[in-house]
């Protein structure tokens, strides 16, 4: 009597797998570009969102000791500098700029560099120049130096040495800024083959002891925005071989005593707008790495605070996107990403996405 309940059992399943439709592999393609697209980077990579409704459309699988990813839509490419153990955490070292095609994600060609850059999650510190063809990469070792790769013949240019100062700020076509250690700017520019013609540098304008300009920058529509510990601005800007330096003005009023900007990649400037949004908290002196409590939005153009957004978890990194109807996009400490609308500021999701180091607009 069991066999034949075996026996019928079997004939049972047989028929039905017979049913079952063998899956069909597809491959799936990168739709094109739309409005309010960030990058949001990981340890494990970085993955491309739409913040309209917060839907994770692709990865790009990175070394975990990648400083940033810089997107090229006009060439459909994403460019990445990526440092590699042959034995995973020891072993041969080799560090390379790896290029990432838009469509499909996958990595399409690779290009060497010296086994010394800066593998720190620092969004400047990796810089593609204004004339997409030129990347800049930080190295340290322990002195600083950049490394200016050609993206486009696909190979390193050379090392130019940079003592004492760090941070890659791009400015017109084929030039970058760098902060040095003594208080002021350095400008470098390179010929159309991506060597150093020109090296220029400028007044000192900070006091790295009593006030120091933070490694964490905005782009602004002509130049950068560089802020200090205590909430002092400086923009920054490039004719030719001059560098143009604000007066110093502060976000923080009289009466605030105490506030102080601080996070991770904290703050950001909507460029058409005109407006800084950065991540404030209360503390003592030395208290930069602190996340905010509350993220200022200033009117550039005025000098002046507009918003003071209270968050619910404390803002690490912070950006927003450059389309007419922006999004602030803001990490939290818990492992989560906020979207808000970046005039009217209603929050409008959250996206739990742990470990992210930074988000990037494109």
């Amino acid at each position: 009597m069991r066999l034949i309940i075996f026996v019928a059992g079997v004939v049972f399943l047989s028929g039905a797998m017979a049913q079952v439709l063998p899956e069909e592999i597809s491959v799936e393609t990168m739709p094109e570009h739309g409005p309010n697209w960030f990058i949001a980077k990981s340890g494990s990579g970085a993955r491309i969102f739409d913040a309209e409704n917060g839907e994770m459309l692709g990865l790009l699988s990175l070394s975990n000791r990648t400083p940033a990813v810089a997107p090229y839509l006009p060439r459909g490419e994403f460019y990445a500098a990526e440092s590699y153990y042959s034995r995973a955490v020891h072993g041969d070292r080799t560090d390379i700029v790896a290029i990432y095609d838009y469509a499909n994600l996958n990595p399409v060609a690779e290009i060497g560099i010296p086994n010394h850059m800066a593998r720190l999650g620092v969004r400047n510190h990796l810089g593609l120049l204004g004339n997409g063809r030129h990347l800049a990469v930080l190295n340290m070792n322990p002195g600083y130096s950049v490394s200016i790769v050609d993206v486009v013949d696909r190979e390193f240019i050379y090392e130019m040495s940079t003592p004492g100062c760090a941070i890659i700020l791009p400015v017109a076509e084929n030039d970058f800024l760098l902060i040095c250690g003594d208080g002021t700017l350095q400008l470098s520019q390179l010929d159309i083959s991506g060597f150093e013609e020109n090296r220029v540098r400028s007044e000192v304008f900070f006091n790295v002891r009593d006030d120091a300009v933070f490694d964490r920058t905005a782009r602004t529509g002509d130049g950068w925005l560089l802020i200090t510990h205590a909430g002092v601005v400086h923009e920054v800007s490039t004719d030719d071989d001059e560098i143009h330096i604000s007066e110093g003005w502060s976000i923080v009023g009289e009466d605030e005593y105490g506030w102080r900007p601080g996070g991770g990649e904290f703050l950001d400037v909507h460029r058409e707008l005109g407006l800084l949004f950065v991540a404030m908290h209360e503390g003592p002196v030395d208290t930069h790495h602190d996340p905010g409590e509350e993220i200022w939005v200033i009117d550039l153009a005025n000098r002046r605070r507009v918003h003071r957004l209270e968050v619910e978890e404390l803002a690490d990194h912070v950006t927003v996107t450059q389309e007419t109807a922006p999004k602030l996009i803001v990490a939290t400490g818990e492992g989560g990403t906020e979207v808000y609308d970046a005039l009217t500021f209603r929050h409008e999701r959250s996206i739990r996405m742990p470990g992210v180091s930074m988000y990037e607009d494109f």
